[in-house]
């Protein structure tokens, strides 16, 4: 976790974590509820991973609406909720307060809860329940695992220490032998084809943390490909999956193994004939990552797969991604190595004109911008 010893105050689109716990515990103490962080969070802080802003995942066993509101109150922000599944998410604007890094720019709140899928590929119907159950549904052992809040706060006032905190969670899946083990692992036969997004977060996964998947995992993953149950899933809902690679520390990797696990011959995201030409486009990208903001590099990496679509002769499947014309006419641009008639491109699309033609007059560009 990253540390920064010099107090700052954080403008109003991120708080600090610490800020965020402090209210939480004083909160569920008030209410009397079990307040848990839960999900790759846990994971990568057993992990010792370097973890810089980000956002926190709370469950609560009780009324977790009820405690986002009241966390609202405190904190400030947006509050969004979302009945049907009992979670809420808060976001910027927060009340502004002194504190280090790491800051969070939104904060994830659910109840305990189960879930069942009429159908696969469809949106779950969830019921209040344990934090114990509320684990058995999640995708894998290893995002199953769940830090009583209080714990979480003494780890971060030096009364816990790292070594200590494996025996204070919650683990009734078997999530922290399979972090000893490098495993990924599924919880029940039926997780994948309950929700085939899961097959693309087991792949990045995988690649992220160089884990493996266990044999039961591996099995259930190809009968599930094999099955056709990613044609459950709607063109966007693919698309976001693919975007969400897209900000991993090494897309090009995780798109190399989405192509050769099967996971885009539904919808041709990336085009056969384009394969080799998106991941060593995505490769060229990835070393030139610090000239621009990460934001900027999402949309240069969209912009490369989109621009694969195009000279694939899938613009059928560019347009079902519903980024929308201006998006997919910058990435037409990129396909035929032109800019607006005097206009620089923008950071954005002169990487991605850089990674699809490998020119090194469009890094200029971005270049001399960083050094003006």
């Amino acid at each position: 976790m990253t540390d920064n010893s010099t107090e700052i105050e954080a403008t109003a689109g991120y708080i600090p974590l610490r800020s965020v716990v402090e209210v939480a515990v004083r909160l569920k103490d008030h209410r009397k509820e079990r307040v848990f962080v839960v999900g790759g969070f846990v994971r990568d802080l057993l992990l010792h991973r370097v973890i810089g802003d980000f956002d926190v995942d709370l469950v609560v066993e009780g009324d977790g609406l009820g405690f986002a509101r009241e966390l609202r109150s405190a904190l400030g922000g947006e509050l969004r909720e979302h009945p049907s599944f009992l979670t809420a998410k808060l976001i910027a604007p927060f009340h502004p307060v002194r504190g280090d890094a790491p800051f969070l720019s939104e904060v994830d709140i659910a109840t305990s809860r189960k879930e069942e899928y009429a159908r696969p590929g469809a949106l779950p119907v969830v019921t209040p329940t344990s934090i114990e159950h509320d684990l058995w549904r999640r995708d894998f052992s290893t995002n199953a695992l769940a830090l009583p809040l209080e714990v979480y706060r003494e780890f971060l006032d030096g009364v816990v220490a790292q070594e200590d905190l494996s025996s204070r969670i919650v683990d009734p899946c078997g999530g922290l032998s399979d972090l000893k083990s490098n495993e990924i692992r599924i919880l029940h036969p039926k997780s994948f084809v309950d929700d085939p997004t899961r097959l693309f977060r087991a792949v990045r996964y995988a690649v992220r943390l160089s884990f493996h998947f266990d044999k039961g995992t591996l099995s259930g993953f190809y009968d599930a490909v094999r099955c056709g149950v990613v044609a459950t899933l709607t063109p966007r809902r693919i698309w976001n999956e693919v975007v969400v690679a897209l900000e991993e520390p090494s897309p090009s990797e995780v798109i190399q193994e989405f192509i050769e696990r099967g996971l885009l011959s539904h919808l041709a995201i990336v085009p056969a004939d384009q394969e080799d030409y998106v991941v060593a486009a995505l490769e060229r990208i990835e070393k030139q990552r610090s000239l621009v903001s990460p934001g900027q590099f999402r949309e240069a990496a969209k912009l490369i797969v989109l621009a694969g679509m195009l000279q694939g002769g899938r613009e059928d499947v560019a347009q079902a991604t519903s980024e929308g014309g201006k998006k997919i006419k910058a990435a037409a641009r990129v396909v035929e190595a032109k800019t607006l008639p005097g206009v620089n491109p923008s950071d954005d699309e002169a990487l991605a004109l850089y990674g699809f033609h490998g020119s090194a007059d469009f890094l200029r560009t971005i270049d001399r911008k960083v050094s003006a």
